[in-house]
């Protein structure tokens, strides 16, 4: 990961807990979506390939829980992305920094094949 850019405290802090909490939701994420898969009592076949060993036993009180878990994650997920990618797109086409170019590599090589055109 690279050295976050200068800029005021609450947008690098913002970052660091984006950043940490995207780790953690794609962890968290599939645990939960196993989870729900063994309290409904349906075998997890990892890409098809394998059997996961179930969590747990299968549990009708628990599925509902586990199932409001994960859309819960899934969604929690889906919205810290979508953060992220706008905070990036902010910032290329807002504050015209290198955050967006630094996470994309093809764009840090246009810049350096323009400026060295200039």
């Amino acid at each position: 990961r690279p050295s976050l850019m200068p800029g005021p405290l609450w947008q690098r802090a913002a970052a660091v807990l984006t950043h940490y909490g995207l780790y953690v939701l794609l962890l968290l994420v599939p645990f939960s979506g196993w989870w729900y898969n063994t309290t409904a009592g349906f075998p997890l076949k990892w890409f098809g390939l394998f059997k996961l060993p179930p969590l747990g036993e299968f549990d009708r009180a628990l599925k509902a829980q586990a199932k409001d878990t994960h859309e819960f994650l899934f969604w929690v997920l889906a919205a810290t992305i979508a953060l992220h990618a706008a905070a990036a797109l902010w910032h290329h086409y807002r504050v015209h920094d290198r955050t967006l170019a630094r996470m994309l590599p093809w764009l840090e090589r246009r810049g350096s094949a323009i400026k060295e055109q200039a």
